[in-house]
């Protein structure tokens, strides 16, 4: 696969993540959307925004790099966080608790993205310092 390709396949699948949690989000505040349908909907969005870092480099080669020292606990709370959505959606349907989980969701997924930029994450935190 050339790396054009590469980049075209990894921008569609962010662009189509993103686009399907907008639209998602507009929907449930909108029309009053299921939680449950809202919560898996949302979290296969996510998926397909993550994804696309596959195009980047192989599957095995984005696994690989998932495991790594630095990225371990982000790729943990991120994978675990979109379970526990779905869980707590269908289980006990509390919006409160399902947008707490959202929200954890979207946070780690930005984590472990910036994880994969040069001092990324030593930056962020000095962000949040800064901020707090």
């Amino acid at each position: 696969m050339s790396y054009k390709t590469r980049i075209i396949g990894w921008i569609a699948c962010s662009v189509v993540g993103m686009v399907m949690s907008i639209i998602l989000s507009i929907a449930f505040v909108a029309t009053g959307f299921d939680v449950v349908t809202y919560a898996i909907l949302f979290s296969l969005s996510q998926v397909i925004s993550i994804a696309g870092t596959c195009f980047l480099s192989t599957p095995q080669g984005h696994c690989k790099a998932m495991k790594k020292k630095h990225r371990i606990i982000p790729s943990i709370v991120y994978f675990l966080s979109i379970i526990a959505t779905i869980v707590i959606a269908v289980a006990t349907q509390i919006t409160a608790l399902v947008f707490l989980f959202l929200v954890i969701q979207v946070v780690a997924y930005y984590w472990y993205t910036i994880s994969f930029i040069p001092f990324g994450t030593k930056i962020a935190k000095k962000l949040c310092q800064c901020c707090l």
